[in-house]
């Protein structure tokens, strides 16, 4: 048992000679309780034991460790109970749940059930600890998982602050969990100097019951984005979407797509750069195929889990339009809890502590050129990628820019490759209020071919993210280490960022 869990000190191999490390030792043998309970063994017995045995080796007294064990039988999933669901369909909530009747007892699977149930939003946070029931006679147990529900649909208005467009209104109707079958449906109309835009969007998680996923969206927009003062860009079309459990995983799903949209520009008569709004109106269609997991146990300040998705958008050629280019996406995101600071022994109202690792990339091959916003841009948080540190779409293939600088022409701030990365501690407040530090690194670069990390633009600062009535807001502050002046001059320097509303 030992070896298999990696406990000893020497690898799996003998320990005679070995220093004894008590406080290892100890956590040894709650490692092996673990992976008795994770097997069905709930009630095993796991005693360390070690005595002295008055002898020394090379001068140093000895001690015979061991850990005393005592099986019993194994307990199987008798009945899975959830209690206090007066909306939400039972089918939603046991569609989170990794533990079935019958199944053998796993501690590990319970945790990622009551982990899965109160990542959905629907219910009041932190859920109570699932409770556990053995029968006495034949040792199997009940499981029973109570939940509160909470108000989950709302009417919102507001400002919000992203995207390019700077600060705009909306008015919206979203409803998460849309009568009661975890189904989403929302209106949203954005309004500004900046923007009009409407949206309609439907996603099913569960069509006709069964484990595939849809989702359809209409949309018309119009955009004059604040950092490129030259024209405006408008969009009409939809996108439809269905995503399967990819070989029958709860965790990762396979999704694919199709999308057809219409996109005009419109060049300002004043406008001496018309590289990206002086260019023909086209038709863009695309079909998309991508794989996502998902273990994070919080949608907006997660604080253990990971995920992973991948995703590429095949664009012209045999679907038609104007585009012929295949765009490939990625990211990867780790979180490790690290400690908890306050509240009680459930750890609710606690100060939850967490590392993070984000890995974000992209590639582009092919003809791009009619739809010049498919690239990828970097820098700021609100258009394209972000990196904190440096003002939006600074970070160009040729360098660092300055904000609307007219030494670049705005097409040359694209790029068809970029990678980038966030390393960050965080303490979150519930499930309200996170505060952050972070170290962000990346860059931009004109071809695939061209990409090379040794090069990257690097920012570190703070940052505070929050739930409001009006949708999430975020405030960052971050030094940027490698920006320059036009003729090269390190010129290194604080940024705010700044990004509230429903698309944080």
């Amino acid at each position: 048992v030992l070896s298999a869990l990696g406990v000893g000190w020497g690898g799996g191999q003998n320990e005679a000679g070995q220093v004894f490390d008590l406080v290892h030792f100890q956590q040894a043998a709650q490692r092996v309780r673990e992976r008795y309970s994770n097997e069905g063994y709930l009630y095993a017995q796991v005693a360390p034991n070690y005595e002295k045995t008055g002898e020394e080796v090379d001068g140093h007294p000895t001690v015979n460790a061991q850990l005393l064990i005592e099986e019993g039988l194994q307990a199987y999933i008798k009945r899975v109970i959830i209690a206090g669901n007066d909306y939400t369909f039972d089918r939603v909530i046991r569609e989170k749940i990794f533990v079935l009747p019958g199944d053998v007892y796993s501690e590990e699977r319970l945790l990622q059930s009551y982990q899965n149930i109160q990542s959905l939003g629907f219910f009041e946070v932190p859920l109570p600890a699932p409770d556990i029931r053995p029968d006495p006679e034949t040792g199997d147990v009940d499981v029973i998982f109570t939940v509160t529900e909470k108000q989950t649909g709302s009417f919102s208005f507001g400002t919000a602050v992203g995207g390019g467009v700077g600060l705009s209104g909306f008015i919206g109707l979203d409803q998460p969990n849309l009568f009661g079958q975890g189904k989403q449906g929302s209106i949203r109309w954005d309004f500004g100097r900046y923007i009009r835009s409407f949206t309609l969007s439907f996603a099913d998680p569960a069509l006709f019951q069964s484990t595939v996923s849809g989702s359809v969206s209409l949309y018309n927009s119009t955009d004059r984005f604040f950092q490129f003062a030259t024209g405006r860009r408008r969009r009409a079309g939809f996108s439809t979407q269905f995503g399967v459990p990819f070989l029958n995983s709860l965790q990762t799903r396979v999704f694919f797509g199709y999308s057809l949209s219409r996109t005009s520009y419109e060049a300002f008569s004043t406008a001496q750069d018309r590289t990206l709004f002086g260019l023909p109106p086209g038709i863009l269609s695309s079909f998309s195929l991508g794989i996502t997991r998902r273990t994070l146990n919080h949608p907006l300040f997660p604080t253990s889990g990971s995920m992973q998705t991948w995703n590429i958008d095949f664009n012209g050629g045999p679907l038609g339009g104007e585009g012929n280019f295949i765009k490939h996406t990625g990211q990867a995101q780790w979180m490790v809890p690290v400690g908890a600071l306050g509240g009680g022994e459930s750890g609710q109202g606690s100060i939850q502590f967490a590392l993070g690792l984000t890995l974000r990339g992209g590639a582009l091959f092919g003809d791009a050129s009619r739809f010049p916003f498919e690239s990828f841009w970097l820098g700021g948080v609100q258009f394209g990628e972000p990196l904190r540190g440096y003002s939006e779409t600074t970070i160009t293939p040729l360098g660092y820019y300055p904000e609307r600088s007219a030494a670049i022409q705005q097409v040359f701030r694209t790029g068809n490759a970029y990678f980038s990365t966030t390393a960050a501690l965080t303490a979150a407040l519930g499930s309200t209020v996170a505060v952050s530090a972070f170290f962000d690194a990346g860059n931009l670069w004109e071809a695939p071919g061209d990409l090379n990390t040794s090069k990257l633009f690097r920012g570190s600062g703070f940052g505070v993210q929050l739930v409001t009535p009006f949708g999430p807001l975020g405030m960052d502050v971050a030094y940027g280490f490698d920006k320059t002046l036009l003729d090269g001059t390190p010129s290194p320097g604080w940024q705010w960022h700044f990004k509230m509303g429903p698309n944080f």
